[in-house]
């Protein structure tokens, strides 16, 4: 993760936050923005690496309600009312690839003196199984950062706590509403925590989404593609057409 877009990100996080919080742009002064993130450039470092040396696969529920503690911990710490959702088991959509026990889901409050509410989310869970921390630390070489699951998605909870805590400096309070949701199965297709989310989004003026990805310039992605699983069951005779095809008729399997 190359270092200098931290504070990029920070300053795009706050600002954009800001201007949808109160819709209004001018809400969000360039300068105070641009120096509280270059001040929290080297704290959010330490989040991350606070994060990075937490494992916390989709399957591992041990590491998953560690890394859930040390974010609800940082959300009070900065003002927010602070609670554990686990999945619904009637919610839960189960796939090929569903772990047994979900993780839980972080979800905080802050409220404001304003109107509009936003929701911004990320995700605590990685693709990496438990053992792997040891031989790939967290470590900074020249401008990079590297670490299991940083940039998809520890930088966005770090991201999430250091413009909230931008915003607690800048006393910025015009917004009715700001909820933060840090699910814990997204790597896995959100199969216990996609009704809460499409449950919040529909009630927020505006989703801030920290996913991990590849930014080139300050923009932000107002539109993304989405993805599908498909199953397939194949009826047939198994058998490879070429070396036995006298014993059935069909080679999918």
């Amino acid at each position: 993760m190359n270092i200098n877009f931290i504070g990029r990100a920070l300053r795009i996080a706050c600002a954009a936050a800001c201007a949808a919080l109160a819709l209004n742009v001018s809400a969000a002064p360039l300068e105070p923005v641009m120096s509280l993130a270059t001040k929290e450039k080297a704290p959010l470092l330490d989040t991350l690496k606070d994060l990075v040396s937490i494992e916390s696969g989709s399957g591992d529920r041990e590491g998953l309600d560690k890394i859930s503690e040390l974010i609800a911990g940082r959300l009070r710490a900065l003002g927010g009312t602070v609670e554990f959702i686990e999945p619904n088991p009637a919610d839960i959509y189960r796939m090929v690839d569903t772990p047994k026990q979900i993780g839980r889901m972080v979800h905080a409050r802050f409220t404001g003196t304003g109107t509009k509410k936003i929701l911004m989310i990320a995700h605590m869970d990685t693709v990496y199984l438990r053992g792997m921390l040891a031989k790939q630390p967290f470590r900074i070489d020249g401008n990079r950062a590297y670490g299991l699951g940083i940039a998809d998605d520890k930088q966005g909870i770090a991201v999430i706590l250091h413009t909230l805590a931008i915003l607690k400096a800048m006393n910025f309070r015009d917004y009715g509403l700001v909820t933060v949701l840090i699910n814990a199965d997204e790597e896995v297709s959100s199969a216990g925590s996609r009704t809460m989310l499409a449950k919040l989004g529909g009630e927020h003026d505006a989703v801030f989404s920290l996913e991990g990805s590849r930014v080139d310039s300050d923009r932000l992605s107002l539109t993304t593609a989405g993805i599908a699983a498909v199953v397939l069951n194949i009826e047939g005779k198994a058998s490879h057409a070429g070396s036995a095809p006298e014993n059935g008729r069909n080679a999918l399997y």
